[in-house]
């Protein structure tokens, strides 16, 4: 297994759709081009502590016209996910192998983009690509797909909804841009939703239950490794939407 490993970790090296990390140091700056190595300007889709990249793969296929990128720290899982797409001969997937919490580093924000408005990122099915997104690639949605959910009360600061993840995503998410959560665990999706509201989201939508909904949102049905891991054990799968640069809005749940 540990050889098998080592090889993943030397192909991966050799994967053109893969971007290897850098240490981050004092002064570290770097803002990738995107519209070079994707070759256009559409909009960006991040999956982060994407695993496999199962996500990034599938929202891939069904959107051409956007570009995703799954981000995570652990090189033997991103090797299935990059290898898959190259199998599949998918131009508008990437995988970037970095620490989450350096994530600023290695995207930009024009100055236009930051002051603009309107940018669709919160419809799920939307293709729509506004004006100002055509101006250069810009991160459009996050996607959060079964975190850690670290339940240790002194490990709260490591989730990826925390107050200090919510702050960086600002940095790099378009005004009207969406973050999307989906977790087996009810605990921290009580706390992302309430985290981000008293952080400034707008809280787009929640559903406690989205296998209880009468019609399910092809996107929601995705599913990973670990939810189907979940489902057998027979828990619920959680989601929620937030919405970057909206006003704060009240809390509403779907049962």
């Amino acid at each position: 297994m540990a050889k098998n490993k080592l090889h993943r970790f030397a192909e991966l090296k050799t994967f053109p759709n893969v971007i290897e990390l850098a240490e981050v140091k004092p002064g570290f700056k770097t803002k990738l081009n995107w519209s070079e190595r994707f070759g256009n300007n559409n909009p960006i889709t991040l999956e982060l502590a994407c695993g496999k990249g199962e996500y990034t793969l599938a929202l891939a296929r069904l959107f051409p016209k956007r570009n995703f990128i799954g981000i995570d720290i652990k090189g033997a899982r991103l090797w299935c996910g990059a290898k898959t797409a190259l199998e599949e001969k998918l131009p508008n997937v990437a995988f970037l192998r970095i620490q989450i919490e350096n994530l600023e580093h290695y995207f930009r924000l024009p100055p236009l983009q930051r002051s603009g408005s309107g940018v669709v990122g919160h419809n799920l099915n939307s293709q729509n690509i506004p004006p100002v997104a055509k101006l250069s690639p810009i991160v459009t949605t996050i996607w959060i797909v079964f975190p850690d959910p670290f339940p240790r009360k002194r490990q709260l600061n490591k989730r990826l909804t925390s107050p200090r993840f919510l702050a960086m995503y600002k940095k790099i998410l378009a005004p009207g841009g969406a973050i999307h959560l989906k977790t087996d665990d009810l605990n921290l999706f009580n706390y992302s939703v309430e985290t981000a509201l008293a952080e400034g989201w707008k809280i787009k939508e929640t559903i406690n239950n989205i296998y209880a909904l009468p019609k399910l949102n092809p996107l929601l049905a995705i599913k990973t490794f670990y939810e189907n891991k979940h489902l057998r054990e027979g828990k619920q799968i959680h989601y929620a939407c937030f919405m970057n640069g909206s006003p704060r809005s009240k809390l509403t749940r779907n049962n």
